[in-house]
């Protein structure tokens, strides 16, 4: 085997093994070898060896009847990420907080990870009936209108890149991709209906640092309690709150001394 090849595969094999660790979540903590295997599509002889990886270096413990959970040390790396968070989390939050207030939906700060959407916060909807994002659970980048934002800016090869590893793409839905990156281009926000869970609508509008969009901030909410016009005042709220956060960011940058920049952003 060539070193091109033995690097391709070591890579592959790494990524298998932090997918495996991302399949674990505050609704889905505790995880047999069978489910991770359907849920990742992955042969369970495979599950069973990275299982035994992260056993030996205690990132995994079993729970019992087959089950294995995250161990403690992941409270540890939880804290870490929260003392390395940048300064957008901070200055995000109360805007999180008004347009969920004056929407009463559910609001979302999310970022890229490398190829991921990622929710770095939210503030839940006050109805009985809501939706529920786990802050650093990971997401597709292709589908829901934030991940459509953060998709749209990404250099163009990188976002080729990203769509030909999806295999199931039709090329109706590319097209559709495509055109909701163009409206992201030349408005800043799209909106997007059922495309992450049936009879959810959504909208997100992208937050910039200068010229590089760090971050977007969303809103989903059930379409059956949103009416158009319900929907045309939660976009505007949405992108108000954006430009809040790009302008908030603007004055920082041009403060001497003041506050790191958040253009840390997509870590690829």
């Amino acid at each position: 085997m060539s070193d091109n090849r033995q690097r391709r595969s070591g890579a592959e094999s790494s990524r298998k093994l932090l997918n495996l660790m991302l399949a674990f979540n505050e609704r889905n903590h505790t995880r047999s070898a069978a489910d991770l295997a359907a849920a990742l599509d992955m042969p369970i002889s495979s599950v069973y060896r990275f299982l035994s990886v992260l056993k030996d270096t205690g990132l995994v413990e079993e729970a019992g009847h087959g089950e294995y959970r995250l161990s403690w040390l992941f409270v540890g790396l939880a804290r870490a990420a929260g003392a390395a968070a940048d300064d957008l989390e901070r200055l995000a939050r109360p805007v999180l907080e008004e347009v969920a207030r004056e929407s009463g939906e559910t609001t979302l700060l999310i970022k890229r990870v490398g190829w991921s959407a990622t929710c770095v916060d939210r503030v839940e909807s006050v109805h009985p009936v809501r939706l529920q994002f786990d802050p650093g659970q990971p997401m597709s980048l292709h589908l829901g209108s934030a991940a459509r934002v953060l998709l749209a800016s990404m250099p163009a090869a990188e976002r080729e890149a990203y769509l030909d590893t999806l295999p199931d793409l039709g090329k109706l839905e590319r097209d559709q991709i495509e055109a909701d990156v163009d409206t992201v281009a030349r408005t800043g926000w799209v909106e997007s209906f059922g495309e992450v869970d049936e009879g959810i609508w959504g909208t997100a509008a992208a937050i910039h640092d200068g010229e590089t969009v760090v971050a977007a901030l969303g809103l989903a909410g059930p379409l059956y309690r949103l009416r158009q016009d319900d929907r045309e005042r939660i976009i505007e709220l949405v992108n108000n709150g954006a430009r809040t956060l790009s302008d908030t960011l603007r004055r920082q940058a041009e403060v001497p001394g003041g506050p790191p920049s958040a253009k840390r952003g997509p870590s690829a």
